[in-house]
């Protein structure tokens, strides 16, 4: 039951007398759970919606364009509050991050309408049969599914949770009723590695095509695992074989397995070319961010004339992007003549010097590493940032840090955004 906090004028609603206060309870006699059920039903042509007004419940039959809006607005209860996770993983990153920082870092969630939403990645050992039946309804796809092992005793074993071993039966359910999704394998070296990530991938395999696609991303530890389950890294050897079984994969059933860019990174291989990431499906987690970040650079430097250029910049960047970086700074100087250039790479000191990645540097770590060594104008990846803010991991902002360097930060999205920068500059 939802209270209707608003209803527009001239609308559907307010044709058929909907008015504030009144509740709506039911779409072809499903209870309203939450938003989604009435978005879901605010793009249907037909059905039947059931109103509470003073006491007495009212069906009304509705019939109207697919993009034509009922017209009310819902009270906030009905908003997706996110279902916490109820695992404890071995691998979890949460519970690597030490004391004092920002309290919603610590919020673990686990929901498959935000996996559908915002493509979070859940592990489906909350979702059961009401959900699965409720996700087929409304048809809530792609999701994204953390996988991690098919085999029952290893997905146990890592997300310390019964219902882990029922995930691939899950699976099954939704790519049969037409759910498409994407899945991610955190590989963590002799737990889910060799024959069981080829076990996994194998058995993903068997449900295209709805299984979309699979990102085998290195796990990632902090130096903050004191007291939590000993963790091995990926190192040289371990990327190289697991790169090999992914490609094995590939070859047998039509490429549908991602190693993350860390993987080739750690097993000093080439990247796959452009054209191997297909629609990049799997971007956010590391996959072909190095290959989309040249291809974008690339067009944006035909789009430009050759010219001179007096900027001083300096790029911050972690230890896996330092050579890319400074190989595209090169071709671009090529068409910004007589640029100065630096591009600086930050140790994480605050995670430990395991974690490599750019979007998991601290401002405090750029400040310590940087301070009196930058030239005025610096530019960072918006993946240092909470999305949507100009906040670092560790709370301090944009604004404070370009105090700390006495330069201006300039916020780069992708290799086209920084040919503008630095063209603009």
């Amino acid at each position: 039951m939802a209270k209707i906090i608003e209803v527009e004028k001239g609308s559907i609603a307010d044709q058929l007398g909907i008015k504030v206060g009144d509740c709506l309870l039911e779409f072809d006699g499903n209870p309203v759970k939450d938003i989604l059920d009435y978005h879901y039903y605010d793009g249907m042509e037909e059905f039947v919606m059931t109103i509470s007004q003073k006491g007495e419940i009212i069906d009304f039959e509705i019939e109207k364009d697919y993009n034509e809006s009922i017209g009310i607005e819902l009270e906030e209860s009905v908003q997706l509050t996110p279902i916490r996770c109820k695992n404890k993983c071995k691998f979890c990153f949460v519970d690597q991050l030490p004391k004092g920082m920002r309290e919603t870092l610590y919020v673990k969630d686990d929901d498959y309408r935000l996996s559908f939403v915002s493509g979070n990645y859940i592990t489906l050992t909350n979702v059961f049969k009401e959900e699965l039946e409720r996700i087929v309804r409304l048809h809530l796809s792609p999701l994204y599914v953390s996988v991690h092992a098919t085999d029952n005793n290893t997905k146990n074993q890592l997300v310390t949770n019964p219902e882990g071993a029922k995930t691939f039966e899950k699976l099954k359910y939704l790519v049969k009723n037409g759910i498409e999704v994407n899945t991610q394998i955190v590989m963590c070296p002799d737990e889910n590695d060799g024959e069981v990530l080829r076990k996994s991938l194998t058995d993903l395999a068997s449900l295209r095509p709805y299984l979309k696609s699979c990102a085998v991303v290195p796990v990632g530890l902090t130096k903050y695992r004191e007291g939590l389950y000993p963790l091995k890294a990926v190192d040289k050897q371990k990327a190289i074989e697991s790169i090999a079984i992914i490609n094995e994969i590939n070859n047998n059933y039509g490429r549908f397995a991602y190693a993350s860019d860390e993987f080739y990174i750690k097993a000093e291989l080439p990247l796959p070319q452009y054209e191997e990431y297909d629609d990049f499906e799997q971007i956010e987690n590391g996959v072909g961010l190095v290959r989309s970040f040249e291809y974008d650079m690339s067009v944006a430097l035909d789009f430009i004339k050759k010219c001179k250029s007096k900027a001083k910049v300096s790029l911050i960047t972690g230890v896996s992007f330092y050579d890319y970086l400074v190989q595209c700074c090169l071709r671009i100087q090529d068409k910004l003549v007589g640029l100065q250039w630096e591009v600086i790479k930050v140790k994480n000191d605050f995670f430990g010097h395991s974690i490599t990645v750019a979007g998991l540097i601290t401002a405090k770590d750029i400040i310590n590493q940087c301070k009196g060594k930058v030239h005025k104008d610096i530019i960072i990846p918006s993946t240092m940032l909470r999305e949507f803010t100009t906040t670092f991991l560790d709370g301090l902002t944009v604004k404070e840090l370009e105090q700390e360097l006495n330069a201006k930060v300039h916020i780069c999205t992708g290799g086209d955004h920084l040919v503008e920068i630095l063209a603009e500059l």
